[in-house]
């Protein structure tokens, strides 16, 4: 079925972009307060433009890390992103692939957030890279199949054409064909967010990384961040336009409310063995840095974010009465998901605060690879993130909710597929 692409856009579509930037005295108070958000937000998508255009200008010199801690935000984000794109397009898929009628119409919706935030991942990544052009030639010219980073490559652009197709199909209504790419997009998927994993589980020189748990905990912590987007989403979509939850999409949110409260359970299950594991596995470098969680220099981020706002306010809220109130529920997805970037930073910094420089013996020799930290933070390897990397990572997720809003105005999303 042949459909032009003219045909997926509401009419005016140009004319509806700029009415969300602008003030009417007419609008509601809801609405005033989420066009003064996007305001916001396109200014700080701008600051992050700009900061990408001087980090291709100036290269590393411009970032916050070094020769021993190579990957910082901008990889986290990276992870962040495309992570919480592989779990979009998952739950998403419940509905016009897997035939869940309470989740279909998340479909569109889904797909569209999954693509924004696939954009905005390859942005990260692209200016961590500084000449990610030549990297896809060189990936197609001169392509190494045995390095888990090509095939990385490879997948994900292969998941960034199907997922565009999925949503193509979605918006033409072509019911047959939205099914058979999503059954592809959920494989590719799965593929590229467990080879993600194993870009990091492969990693013999960074033990805290390493291991076959790896694939499958992102494809966990994937999914999380897709349900809690979904569900903060709804919400606020909501709020902004009508100033309250609609009728029609409270049993959405509530199925999405279970969906997370169930997910968020799976994920601690492996937070803990993650920790129990690493405190007692006798290697001095998974050890030093998972104490470093626990009683170290990371004891806020990972009590704070990584518990108390990944899981046991979300549980509260979700388990409780207060689950019946959009405001609470909203809450519920958004902490998570925030706290979920938090956890991805730590998780990346993690694996390299302790130096693998060799440690010279009398004669010369290497005689080891990291002095005995003991667990003092003064041991640890030190990041900070530049003001170049925070102006990027802001200015992603700035462009991430822009592409969403925009979309949700400009494309036919009003009549959700159904199934065949």
């Amino acid at each position: 079925m042949s459909i032009a692409l003219a045909s997926l856009v509401e009419p005016g579509a140009a004319k509806r972009l700029l009415l969300l930037f602008g003030a009417n005295p007419a609008d509601p108070p809801p609405l005033r307060r989420g066009k003064r958000l996007l305001q916001a937000t396109l200014v700080a998508a701008g600051a992050g433009a700009v900061a990408g255009i001087v980090a291709f200008a100036r290269g590393h010199h411009v970032m916050g890390t070094t020769s021993e801690i190579p990957w910082g935000v901008l990889i986290a984000s990276y992870v962040f992103f495309v992570a919480t794109s592989t779990g979009l397009s998952l739950v998403g898929s419940l509905g016009h692939v897997f035939g869940v009628r309470l989740f279909e119409p998340l479909a569109k919706k889904a797909s569209l957030l999954a693509l924004a935030t696939l954009l905005m991942g390859l942005v990260c990544i692209g200016t961590e890279l500084e000449r990610p052009l030549l990297l896809v030639a060189m990936a197609i010219t001169s392509p190494n199949p045995t390095s888990p980073i090509w095939w990385m490559g490879a997948l994900y652009g292969i998941v960034t054409v199907v997922v565009a197709l999925d949503l193509y199909y979605l918006l033409a209504e072509d019911h047959a064909k939205a099914k058979a790419v999503g059954v592809v997009a959920v494989v590719a998927e799965i593929a590229a967010n467990s080879n993600l994993g194993f870009v990091f589980g492969s990693n013999h020189a960074r033990p805290f990384w390493h291991g076959p748990f790896m694939p499958v905990y992102f494809i966990v912590t994937s999914l999380v961040s897709g349900a809690a987007l979904l569900l903060t989403a709804i919400c606020v979509e909501d709020y902004f336009a009508h100033g309250r939850l609609r009728g029609g999409n409270a049993p959405l949110a509530r199925g999405l409310a279970r969906l997370l409260a169930s997910l968020l359970a799976v994920m601690a299950f492996f937070t803990i063995w993650r920790i129990l594991s690493g405190a007692q596995g006798g290697h001095r470098h998974v050890s030093e840095a998972t104490l470093a969680f626990v009683v170290g220099p990371m004891f806020t981020s990972f009590w704070f974010f990584e518990v108390f706002l990944m899981y046991l306010v979300p549980f509260a809220i979700l388990r409780g009465p207060m689950r019946e109130r959009p405001a609470y529920l909203a809450a519920a997805g958004a902490l998570p998901f925030a706290a979920m970037f938090v956890a991805r930073l730590d998780f990346v910094y993690a694996g390299q605060m302790l130096s693998l420089r060799p440690v010279l013996g009398r004669a010369g020799e290497a005689i080891a690879y990291s002095p005995p930290f003991k667990g003092s933070p003064a041991g640890f390897l030190a990041y900070t993130p530049s003001i170049v990397e925070v102006l990027v990572v802001f200015g992603a997720m700035s462009g991430a909710l822009l592409l969403y809003v925009a979309g949700l105005n400009v494309l036919r999303l009003g009549k959700e597929a159904g199934r065949d």
